[in-house]
């Protein structure tokens, strides 16, 4: 797939606000359609608020929880229904929630692989696709006060790189990237510093110490297009960091 977006077909997860609602609206911005997949209540009136600016026609409202595979499944198909192709999957779903670790773990983890089997179903075997995972800093170097987050994300990044070496040793044209930012400005963050503060206090301090600034939504989908539209990168880990801004990490 080359890098433009223009009349491609996107799915994003986790789209109703944060970094999915921030990559839809560029991905409408630079010209392709959109599924737009979420859990939340807010979802339709976001869908409501991108038609309007976009145009109705290149948003599909898509309520999932990404836990359910059939339920995820099925949204993927409505998508290539909707649009007649799907060439842009971003799975970026996820959650904070170390007391339900099994439930961080089917949103965090198991939605991402399940979606990217889903894209390897649905995109087309000569225009190739592009798949970007949203992974976190704390997938590359774990931090003490979430281990089943930390773990969640670890795992993106590791099949994300075996999944590139996979789709290339049987010929299909799918790229595959991972996104791990630091802190970002988003709900989820914001709620998991309030659960943090709850915690024993040296779990407490190790939270403290590691905490720097937030980045805005906006700042982690600009790497999520860039991961999207340059052909070069397949199985590439983006960190991004608020004082050093883009890394790629082996």
């Amino acid at each position: 797939m080359s890098g433009r977006v223009s009349g491609l077909v996107a799915l994003v997860t986790g789209a109703a606000s944060g970094i999915g609602l921030a990559t839809s609206r560029h991905l409408l911005k630079s010209g392709a359609k959109v599924g737009a997949i979420d859990i939340s209540t807010n979802l339709k009136s976001t869908c409501d608020a991108l038609g309007k600016e976009f145009g109705s026609s290149n948003i599909a409202y898509l309520p999932c929880d990404v836990s359910d595979d059939d339920a995820l499944k099925s949204a993927f198909k409505e998508t290539k229904e909707q649009f007649g192709s799907l060439d842009i999957v971003v799975n970026n779903a996820g959650i904070f929630d170390e007391d339900n670790w099994g439930k961080l773990l089917k949103v965090n983890l198991q939605s991402v692989i399940s979606g990217t089997y889903n894209a390897m179903e649905l995109m087309s075997p000569d225009k190739g696709g592009v798949i970007v995972n949203t992974a976190s800093v704390s997938g590359l170097s774990p931090l003490p006060f979430c281990p089943a987050y930390s773990a969640s994300k670890s795992g993106i990044i590791a099949f994300t790189k075996a999944m590139k070496n996979n789709l290339e040793l049987r010929g299909i044209k799918i790229r595959i990237n991972s996104i791990c930012p630091a802190g970002v400005e988003t709900a989820m963050v914001m709620n998991a510093g309030k659960v943090i503060m709850s915690m024993p206090q040296p779990i407490i301090a190790a939270a403290t110490a590691s905490a720097g600034e937030l980045m805005k939504p906006e700042f982690i989908a600009e790497g999520i297009m860039e991961l999207i539209t340059d052909a070069s990168r397949n199985g590439a880990i983006l960190m991004i960091e608020p004082d050093k801004g883009f890394t790629y990490v082996e």
